[in-house]
């Protein structure tokens, strides 16, 4: 019952479309970030089912590309573009003092490098977008999904296991003041692996031979974790434990060089 409370939290505070249920609590934050990974699923599925509608109605790659994009960004309520434009602005510049990048971090002003990095990840995000959808493929659309999933399974795994920043909602309450046990993932890797397999299999047509294939080829997925790993370390390292910001900063990076990788390879 705690896992179903917990997607619902998810759903609730990381998507935009009104989730039935209300409710929180606060001991139930861990089942919430385990359930983040399914999320990104339900986001994915809506993103190429519109993708498909405007392929039928015949609107062409850059129109439906951009319409992506923006349909993505309102559907996670802009929270993980929050955490990248704050992070950008608080991590990029080259502050000695961890405790003057913690006060940029929480300020409420739009700084030149969060405009700057923002700008970039747009051009890049919206390009890949408009690469990816010339044609609408299953194909296509299933790897779509599994960036959305992946990027956010990256997200659970570094939220959980490494500790809150002190000032981060991740340490407020007093339910986490340490990094979570590894049995805290269990959720996001049995969400993760469902997908996987499942995607796989369609791809490959139920073949097992096809779907060794298809697991060496998704070089998307490698990209995606090691670019996520890579500033969810650096960002700890910069500002001195997990938080919110720093979740939507490495989503928001992943999906973008996971779409650059899917628009080159496809």
């Amino acid at each position: 019952m705690k896992y179903i409370r917990g997607f619902l939290m998810a759903w609730g505070m990381f998507c935009w479309i009104p989730c039935p249920y209300k409710g929180w609590r606060e001991e139930d934050r861990l089942a919430q970030i385990g359930m983040f990974p399914l999320v990104g699923t339900l986001i994915g599925v809506i993103i190429c089912a519109c993708w498909w509608l405007l392929s039928y109605i015949g609107a062409g790659a850059i129109v439906t590309g951009c319409l992506l994009t923006g349909l993505y960004f309102l559907l996670t309520g802009f929270i993980h573009l929050d955490g990248f434009m704050d992070c950008s602005d608080a991590v990029m510049p080259r502050h000695p003092e961890m405790e003057e990048r913690r006060r940029i971090l929480k300020d409420s002003h739009v700084g030149a490098f969060a405009v700057i990095c923002l700008a970039l990840m747009l051009v890049v995000f919206t390009g890949a977008m408009i690469q990816t959808c010339e044609t609408w493929s299953l194909k296509g659309s299933i790897l779509i999904i599994l960036i959305f999933t992946t990027s956010r399974f990256m997200s659970a795994l570094e939220v959980i296991l490494d500790a809150p920043m002190d000032t981060s909602q991740y340490a407020a309450g007093g339910v986490r003041k340490s990094p979570g046990t590894f049995r805290n993932t269990v959720p996001a890797f049995i969400i993760m692996l469902i997908v996987l397999a499942a995607a796989e299999l369609i791809m490959s047509g139920c073949s097992w031979w096809s779907l060794i294939a298809e697991l060496y080829s998704n070089i998307v997925f490698v990209v995606i974790v090691l670019a996520e790993a890579f500033v969810a370390k650096s960002d700890i390292r910069k500002l001195g434990g997990m938080s919110g910001d720093i979740s939507g900063h490495m989503i928001t990076i992943g999906e973008m060089l996971g779409l650059l990788a899917l628009a080159l390879i496809v």
